[in-house]
């Protein structure tokens, strides 16, 4: 179920992380929730190269900071007033990258703290990013106690993968690094399943590639932090049928499902509009 480019790209990250065709079947496994990479969901796709970078994979098509991170970050250049020439020389000399998609935790972190000498209100511009939820900082705070991992460790990690120094401050892409890396540590999270019935290709119906996108698109737009994937399939379904006429997936139309697809694409382009502008 995953697209070509999505494959090279694991292609990529088993090269440079996990060689071994035994090692990469078990990672397979319990970070994907699949036995065979064409099996492998959207979701467990995602949480599968989570894993891979923390334990060493690099990729501008999978960077550690978030888009949305990035976005502030020329933002907050262009607030300072900075030419390019300075913004290129921050960016080397302190973030130590000449591509923001190459910035790492602790690149950004001493980045800022350059730009705070330069007037920047750091406070507001972590504020501006901040998307953890409360359950997901209880969950992170459960998982670090499981791994027994040490403050000083804690908080290199929350640097390296978070560009924080406080996971309160966490974006939503720090917050899959951070738990993927205790993952890693050995915390055991509910594994990856499917996230909802699988109806595969009817004529006519939604694809099985309409139907996960869907969902994956869903669970961006609503972004659940401790609902159970039978409360997400529920509340999905219930505004299929209030605004698509359709009282589940399984009974979407191929066309009904591109329609679906176009208005979840501008709900999430619409709520990222708002926080940019609430930031």
């Amino acid at each position: 179920m995953i697209r070509p480019a999505q494959r090279k790209l694991l292609d990529r990250a088993r090269a440079a992380s996990s060689p071994d065709a035994t090692d990469f079947a078990e990672v397979l496994r319990r970070y994907g929730g699949a036995d065979r990479i064409e099996d492998l969901t959207a979701a467990g796709l995602d949480r599968l190269l989570d894993h891979l970078t923390v334990t060493g994979f690099r990729s501008r098509q999978r960077p550690i900071i978030s888009a949305r991170t990035r976005k502030l970050i020329e933002e907050a250049a262009r607030q300072l007033g900075l030419t390019p020439h300075v913004y290129t020389a921050d960016l080397r000399g302190h973030g130590g990258v000449a591509d923001l998609r190459d910035l790492v935790g602790r690149g950004l972190l001493d980045l800022l703290a350059r730009w705070e000498r330069r007037g920047l209100d750091v406070a507001a511009f972590n504020t501006a990013r901040r998307e953890i939820s409360p359950a997901q900082l209880r969950l992170l705070q459960v998982a670090r106690k499981r791994v027994e991992m040490v403050e000083r460790r804690w908080h290199a990690i929350l640097q390296d993968f978070g560009g924080v120094v406080s996971a309160a401050d966490l974006d939503r892409r720090g917050v899959d690094l951070i738990m993927a890396f205790l993952e890693a540590e050995g915390f055991d999270r509910v594994p990856v399943a499917p996230a909802g019935p699988v109806f595969g290709r009817r004529p006519g119906f939604a694809s099985p590639e309409q139907v996960e996108l869907i969902r994956t698109l869903w669970r961006e737009w609503t972004a659940p932090a401790a609902e159970s994937e039978a409360d997400v399939e529920a509340g999905l379904n219930t505004w299929l049928e209030r605004y698509h006429g359709a009282s589940s997936l399984r009974f979407l139309s191929a066309a009904g499902a591109a329609k679906v697809i176009t208005a979840l694409k501008s709900m999430k382009a619409r709520k990222g509009e708002r926080e940019t502008t609430h930031a």
